[in-house]
């Protein structure tokens, strides 16, 4: 059955993940993971530094496949505050998570909105969304995974499934206490530097 087949999946890529010591690489391969689990045509990974959510990486296949071979996506670095006016500060602010069916139908009732800036620099379409906290064994939010337009076998933009979410969310609880242990060992390894630093410096 399908969710066999999916839990499956989650497993292998979960203990994938738990190998890769170096954070970003980490990151880029925890998103790349759970679009495969979804079938999210994009998808950004934001880390909370202080009283914001930084955006650490974006990943978009459409605009992938226009970029000439050898190429990169390129994005310019950006921040959101912590709060629940935009769709990742909301979810980072309440721990729901936020499963938009079609971006352009959003009910005015929310206090959250769509901030379409990456769409308007890069003229794509945002559709579909599922937005997920990361959480540490603490159960403290240390970030949020966006997941952006699902594909059905057609590659049509569709709603992400809300059987896939609590599968999802297991994988997210793997990536949240992945990106704990190597954000830990980046601040040792930058402590021991520093150290080392002082202790050369005249």
């Amino acid at each position: 059955p399908h969710g066999q087949q999916q839990l499956q999946q989650i497993i292998d890529l979960s203990l994938e993940i738990t190998q890769i010591q170096d954070l970003d690489v980490l990151l880029e391969k925890s998103l790349s993971a759970a679009r495969q689990l979804v079938n999210a045509d994009a998808g950004y990974i934001y880390i909370i530094e202080g009283e914001t959510l930084h955006c650490h990486h974006i990943q978009n296949d459409t605009l992938y496949e226009q970029l000439a071979p050898g190429k990169k996506l390129t994005f310019p670095a950006f921040s959101l505050p912590i709060n629940e006016d935009s769709i990742a500060g909301y979810v980072a602010s309440t721990g729901e998570t936020l499963n938009i069916l079609d971006i352009s139908l959003l009910s005015d009732d929310v206090s959250y909105s769509f901030n379409s800036w990456y769409d308007d620099i890069s003229f794509y379409r945002t559709g579909s969304l599922l937005s997920i906290p990361l959480r540490n064994t603490q159960n403290e939010i240390i970030g949020v995974m966006y997941l952006v337009n699902a594909l059905n076998e057609a590659l049509e933009v569709v709603p992400f499934s809300d059987e896939d979410i609590p599968l999802i969310k297991i994988f997210t609880n793997h990536v949240a206490v992945s990106i704990g242990r190597a954000q830990t060992t980046r601040a040792r390894i930058l402590g021991m530097i520093r150290v080392l630093t002082e202790l050369h410096d005249p």
